[in-house]
């Protein structure tokens, strides 16, 4: 799968659900409920024990677009990418990831918390900006954004939930990252209600 047909392929399914777990059985168990529940694009996180592993094992899942998540540093990129990772996330902007990333030609989603950070990403060849953490920096912050940066594709993570991922929607959210919620019930192995939920999420923004 291309660049282009990743990038399309995660701003189509606008929800990426991150994983962040204390096991690759439950991160493996997470993605089956995930999947289930009609989620396309799941990021399990670099400080996952096993998520290379994990990663690897879901590279050529069809209608499965699988990410590595709270990428830090260049050699983490590089091992993901080598372990089928299809985009990466990180938490911060790190141009030696975003360089990284580039050269393999995988979609970087690149968390960014001012304007100052986004020119900077946009320049460095950032597609989707993360905005985090999105609970601090509240709804009001897309829009603010974007009337100086229309052109950024912004995805708040960090406190979305499905009582506010509307307001999110209206304040002109391209996608969205989702973590607290879809990590919680994954961790406590609740997969029944990690479907259920997931389902929900999706049944939320379907009217898009």
């Amino acid at each position: 799968m291309n660049y282009v047909s990743i990038l399309n392929q995660l701003l189509d399914a606008k929800i990426i659900a991150i994983l962040r777990l204390d096991s690759p059985e439950k991160a493996q168990r997470g993605i089956e409920a995930l999947k289930k529940g009609g989620i396309r694009a799941i990021e399990v996180t670099m400080n996952t024990p096993g998520a290379l592993q994990v990663i690897s094992h879901y590279q050529n899942t069809p209608d499965l677009l699988i990410g590595a998540g709270t990428v830090l540093d260049e050699a983490s990129c590089l091992n993901a990418i080598r372990h089928g990772a299809q985009y990466i996330v990180t938490p911060t902007l790190n141009e030696g990831v975003i360089k990284c990333a580039n050269r393999y030609q995988k979609p970087v989603i690149c968390g960014c918390m001012t304007p100052t950070e986004i020119i900077t990403a946009l320049e460095l060849g950032v597609n989707m900006i993360k905005l985090f953490p999105a609970s601090i920096l509240g709804s009001g912050a897309i829009k603010a954004i974007k009337g100086p940066i229309p052109q950024a594709l912004i995805g708040p993570t960090g406190g979305v939930n499905l009582e506010n991922i509307t307001i999110w929607e209206k304040s002109g959210a391209d996608f969205y990252g989702i973590a607290g919620e879809f990590s919680k019930l994954a961790g406590e192995e609740k997969y029944s209600e990690l479907t259920e939920t997931a389902h929900r999420y999706c049944t939320a923004i379907s009217h898009e």
